[in-house]
């Protein structure tokens, strides 16, 4: 029985449910695109430019707790998180003294719903593992310009949205739920697995 789920899953589940099925349940492995080996290896040149800049190694309870008392920011990446039901690598936190903002970097500039979900994941995995007492804000940002397109205050409503997706998912790949291939050609004609999906009856994907 499965009983965690990787947050990026979220993103998955908004794509396309039964892309999650296909490759958890049926077990089909493809190579990853470019696309994604693209952005894997710029995620570690990111990662080691914030380790030659970082001046202070603190737990992120210390750090929220010199944040609020010296009127500071302080910056971590790749900060891992393990909650009820999900866990994984958020890409960067930015530690405030009146709030925490929560940072996914995308290659895309739009927020759309897979992105946010996501994000959202994050926020309420980092509010399960740590219990700050601050106010959580989700953000989206561009990864090669790093330059943020969008955020929002984390809210009762996001929470609602995530915990009920991920228990979708966790249905999904405890096989008690059907999944729910998406309707939109534009999706399945740019998904990586169309060539193994039985679900899409568009001519022009194959």
């Amino acid at each position: 029985m499965i009983e965690k789920i990787p947050i990026h899953l979220l993103h998955s589940q908004a794509y396309c449910e039964y892309q999650i099925f296909l490759e958890r349940v049926k077990g089909i492995e493809v190579e990853p695109t470019e696309k994604m080996k693209m952005g894997k290896e710029i995620h570690s040149l990111l990662e080691e430019e914030h380790k030659k800049r970082a001046k202070l190694k603190l737990s992120i309870p210390d750090a929220i707790k010199k944040s609020i008392k010296e009127g500071i920011t302080l910056i971590a990446r790749e900060v891992p998180v393990i909650g009820n039901l999900l866990y994984g690598l958020i890409d960067e936190v930015r530690l405030m003294p009146s709030q925490i903002v929560i940072i996914d970097d995308k290659p895309n500039d739009y927020p759309y719903l897979s992105n946010k979900k996501q994000i959202w994941g994050y926020c309420l995995t980092f509010e399960e593992f740590f219990n700050p007492k601050l106010q959580l804000v989700a953000a989206l940002r561009q990864r090669d310009t790093q330059e943020i397109f969008w955020q929002k205050e984390f809210i009762d409503e996001d929470r609602d949205m995530v915990l009920e997706s991920a228990q979708r998912i966790l249905d999904i790949l405890n096989e008690k739920r059907q999944p729910e291939p998406t309707l939109k050609i534009n999706k399945c004609r740019s998904c990586r697995l169309k060539n193994e999906c039985d679900k899409c009856n568009h001519d022009i994907c194959k």
